[in-house]
């Protein structure tokens, strides 16, 4: 595999309140979720992540969990006195999880100054891969919006893959607003990595072969809608729709989900997977994520390679 996996967005501190009264820490955020399980499956991919961070205790704290991970934080812009968003997380007893954030002043808001632009202009040609997320676009102003889209294009047109995933929060802008863009960077992406709650959200989308009959309509060469535990519907370049089944758990946290799904579809296609290979795989692997408690679970807890993904890495 030639090129760099660049994953652009928010890493905050995750905070777990334990019984003992203790609280865990641990760096996560949806795009920074994808970038270390893509770095686990395929450890000779360098990954680099995108984004801004203060230079405070907490933001010290997120770059050393990178560190740990082997994430190369060099696209990472400082911003003195800066400090990063905050989320605690709780879950029910069916896994399903509820977040309390405090993000409002995150440095990951300013990211993509103009030496920031030009720091990545000058590294783009490296960029085999660029992930951007519905949360990424939503916590940027619209020039900072139209400037990571800009990007996005650029790796586009030069051969690489643009993925994106419709991560939608209605804690951080409309409906309207976020369909608006989400399709504006749906136009120049390669991959849609969807989900179908987040479609009957923002287009009332509720029938999954109309939903990816609508992001197919965007132009998006692959496209995969994810339902959760009704597994994934594969649209695009690869012909009849195809449905991929979830891997049946039972859930602690189902925290990145998607995002470890994203991972584990993306890797499995660079190493020349089928998509239905490429979907099973990612199914397995988000089984395997939400059966523990946290974003990112334990490294020794990651479900065998397949045997593409094994002889890559």
């Amino acid at each position: 595999m030639n090129g760099e996996f660049w994953s652009a967005g928010e890493c905050m501190l995750e905070l777990r309140p334990q019984p003992d009264g203790t609280i865990l820490h641990a760096a996560a955020g949806d795009s920074y979720n994808t970038a270390v399980y893509m770095k686990r499956l395929v450890p000779a991919l360098p990954v680099r992540y995108l984004s801004a961070l203060g230079d405070d205790a907490m933001s010290i704290l997120i770059r050393n969990h990178m560190h740990a991970e082997h994430i190369d934080d060099s696209l990472v812009e400082t911003r003195p006195g800066g400090t990063p968003g905050l989320y605690a997380i709780e879950t029910d007893a069916g896994g399903e999880r509820r977040f309390a954030y405090w993000r409002a002043q995150s440095a990951a808001r300013s990211m993509l100054s103009a030496a920031h632009l030009a720091q990545l202009g000058a590294a783009l040609a490296q960029c085999r891969v660029l992930l951007v997320t519905g949360i990424t676009l939503a916590i940027l102003d619209d020039d900072r919006r139209t400037a990571l889209l800009a990007l996005a294009e650029t790796v586009r047109s030069a051969g690489g893959w643009v993925a994106l995933d419709n991560n939608y929060r209605a804690a951080l802008w409309d409906a309207a607003t976020a369909a608006k863009w989400m399709d504006r960077a749906a136009r120049v992406s390669t991959h849609a990595l969807f989900s179908l709650d987040d479609e009957v959200v923002l287009h009332g989308a509720a029938d999954p072969a109309r939903a990816l009959q609508r992001i197919e309509s965007l132009g998006v060469p692959e496209v995969v809608l994810k339902f959760g535990a009704g597994g994934c519907l594969l649209g695009g370049s690869c012909g009849r729709a195809a449905h991929v089944p979830a891997v049946q758990v039972q859930a602690l946290d189902t925290t990145a989900a998607g995002d470890s799904f994203n991972a584990g579809y993306l890797a499995q296609r660079l190493a020349d997977a089928t998509y239905i290979q490429a979907a099973e795989f990612a199914c397995a692997l988000a089984a395997t994520v939400v059966m523990h408690h946290g974003a990112i679970i334990p490294a020794h807890a990651m479900p065998p390679l397949p045997a593409l993904l094994d002889s890559e890495s």
